[in-house]
């Protein structure tokens, strides 16, 4: 897509010249984003040729715009529906704000209203959601669990050529997976809720983007991506403060209870999921963004590895995790990331 057809778009939309447009950086996505204003607004602009994704985040913008939720109105959809306009919210994700301030009282802030917010996103959802209209899946089940794990198998541990036995992770996979399939309670679940993806406007009110693979499952993920993700490398104390922050939204202890027993599930998954999409975008991509981020992605697997006690139920990944951590696999990372 040219920028001088996205530019067309937005102007036949306002009806008359843009005061200024201008492209974004992509990051992992094959999106493209535009800026485009007029003479007292702006608004992103995104061109993106698959079909499938677009019909969804077009369905889900439907309903959190109907349920009033903190997510962008679409206004305009190009006959094609590869094209569309949507609002502006915002000059800052929270990780920006998070590189620049570091743990400061302002993102502690914004940190308790994301989760605040997807609490009530959570909430009002439920029974809300027509699960046919997802975009890769329904529900976080079987398929993409399994998906998600070999992410990790594919990614991580085949491209730094790091030795396990086969049909032991195998089985440790399908553990896990059943574990993962249990875990409730459920709802919709974002999917890729991190602060990258979270905006804030001028008024430091948060508002969240890319939702398109969204589906139904267990409502610790989200809560678990956002506050684990490598890039942030919140505290530790910090950390288990927004978890309790988090547990105490819901009134219903057995929901409560529910929660916390599927969070050392989820980081796990989680993590190697993270940590796959690092091996993916960085190693084999060569994306920037991704490549910086790999360390921290092994240390958080690494830790998490060695502090969680039902690991020792998981021994043949454990062993491929401690070995993320040796010299020789380390020299494979550098020799990748600096060929």
């Amino acid at each position: 897509m040219s920028m001088e057809n996205a530019k067309l778009f937005f102007e036949d939309y306002i009806g008359g010249k843009s005061a200024d447009f201008y492209s974004l950086a992509q990051s992992g996505s094959a999106r493209q984003n535009f800026v485009g204003e007029n003479s007292n607004r702006k608004f992103i602009i995104t061109y993106n040729e698959n079909l499938p994704e677009n019909e969804s985040f077009y369905y889900f913008s439907k309903v959190f715009s109907e349920l009033k939720l903190n997510t962008p109105q679409i206004f305009s959809i190009s006959g094609d529906r590869k094209l569309y306009i949507q609002e502006f919210l915002g000059e800052n994700t929270i990780s920006e704000i998070i590189e620049k301030e570091g743990l400061s009282d302002r993102v502690k802030a914004l940190v308790k209203q994301t989760l605040t917010k997807l609490f009530v996103l959570q909430t009002k959802t439920e029974n809300q959601i027509d699960y046919s209209k997802t975009f890769e899946y329904e529900n976080y089940d079987e398929l993409p669990i399994t998906n998600d794990l070999f992410y990790f198998k594919s990614f991580i541990a085949d491209v730094l050529e790091i030795p396990y036995h086969k049909s032991s992770l195998l089985k440790e996979f399908r553990k896990l997976t059943e574990i993962l399939e249990n875990s409730t309670p459920k709802g919709l679940m974002i999917r890729d809720f991190q602060a990258r993806n979270i905006m804030v406007n001028s008024d430091d009110e948060v508002y969240f983007i890319d939702y398109q693979s969204a589906m139904k499952g267990p409502l610790m993920y989200d809560v678990i991506s956002f506050l684990f993700q490598a890039k942030a490398n919140f505290p530790e104390e910090f950390k288990d403060e927004m978890l309790a922050f988090y547990f105490s939204l819901w009134e219903n202890q057995e929901t409560q209870s529910q929660l916390k027993k599927s969070v050392k599930p989820i980081q796990l998954i989680r993590f190697m999921q993270v940590l796959g999409a690092y091996g993916f975008r960085g190693l084999i991509q060569r994306k920037p963004h991704f490549l910086k981020s790999l360390d921290q992605g092994i240390e958080n697997l690494y830790y998490f590895s060695n502090h969680w006690e039902e690991m020792e139920n998981f021994p043949e990944l454990k062993k491929l995790i401690t070995e993320l951590k040796s010299e020789t696999v380390q020299n494979k990372i550098e020799t990748l990331m600096n060929h």
